[in-house]
């Protein structure tokens, strides 16, 4: 059996209840974007309890939605009969993996704008520069995956391309698979160092968070590609909806950064590009666009 086979999903033990590396991954990859975000948002003048604040409002609610998300996805083997307590356990057992980045993101943007709300900042401001960091949290994220032997593609039979990163050995039905999870992983770190390199010198407001939404629905929607089972619905129309619909969404977010770039040089006179990057000061300054919040 390959090495990519023989991981296992517990790093250790305390006492009887074991900790996996699926939440360790994952609380590594939200504390690096929790630094790297405080960091970034001292342009909006947010001090470092603040951003911790808003810390410990986002990442709760975006973790119950992602929950909710991913359960309502698999209801059918979360809700049987009877549903006693060891149901409800297993319904809420996050530490065991399960979570859908496409609930848990609209729930922590709504728990950001309470924040905003609270603090008096600007929402689409805030989320232009904490959104990008988020694909580095979700690509570390994906390392958790691989130790939980899933996010895998279809499976690989020929033996030219069974080998790691191309594919992984999946030892629950012992056979090679797509490795999805490694495509997406560099995907999202691809995207974070695209928008990282942009954030500085592209003022305009809701670039970064346009540009998180249109990269991160194309990952998805290229990932969609790889998908091992389609659902009945999909099969009897002939596509794959979420593909489709990813990359409208991608398209419209696209359009949007265009359309914002083009209203703020040409209608406001104002500079869009700053090569050695703009100065903290605009950051501050108030802007014409309505405030989201």
């Amino acid at each position: 059996m390959h090495w990519t086979g023989q991981v296992d999903s517990i790093a250790f033990y305390i006492g009887n209840r074991g900790v996996a590396w699926y939440g360790i991954f994952i609380t590594f990859g939200m504390l690096l974007a929790l630094w790297i975000s405080t960091r970034r948002m001292k342009r909006l003048n947010v001090t470092g309890d603040q951003m911790l604040t808003l810390f410990l409002i986002v990442i709760p609610v975006a973790v119950i939605a992602a929950r909710v998300g991913y359960v309502v996805a698999n209801y059918s083997h979360y809700f049987v009969k009877p549903y006693d307590w060891n149901a409800f356990v297993n319904t809420i057992a996050i530490w065991e993996g399960g979570l859908t980045i496409l609930w848990g993101v609209p729930g922590g943007a709504l728990a950001g704008i309470i924040w905003c709300k609270i603090y008096k900042k600007d929402f689409i401001r805030s989320t232009d520069i904490i959104l990008p960091v988020a694909l580095l949290a979700q690509a570390i994220g994906r390392w958790g995956n691989f130790m939980n032997q899933e996010l895998y593609g279809q499976v690989v039979s020929n033996v030219q391309h069974q080998w790691f990163p191309l594919s992984v050995f999946i030892a629950a039905d012992n056979s090679w698979h797509q490795a999805t999870f490694f495509y997406e992983f560099v995907l999202n770190l691809l995207g974070f160092a695209v928008l990282s390199l942009l954030y500085k010198r592209v003022d305009v407001k809701g670039f970064g968070t346009l540009g998180y939404a249109a990269w991160y629905t194309l990952t998805r929607a290229i990932m969609e590609f790889f998908r091992v089972e389609k659902n009945s619905f999909e099969s009897r129309l002939g596509f794959n909806l979420v593909q489709v619909i990813c990359f409208v969404v991608a398209g419209l977010c696209i359009a949007a950064i265009v359309a914002l770039c083009l209203y703020k040089k040409y209608k406001k006179g104002e500079r869009v590009w700053y090569k050695e990057g703009y100065p903290v000061e605009k950051a501050h300054e108030p802007d014409d666009l309505p405030d989201a919040a």
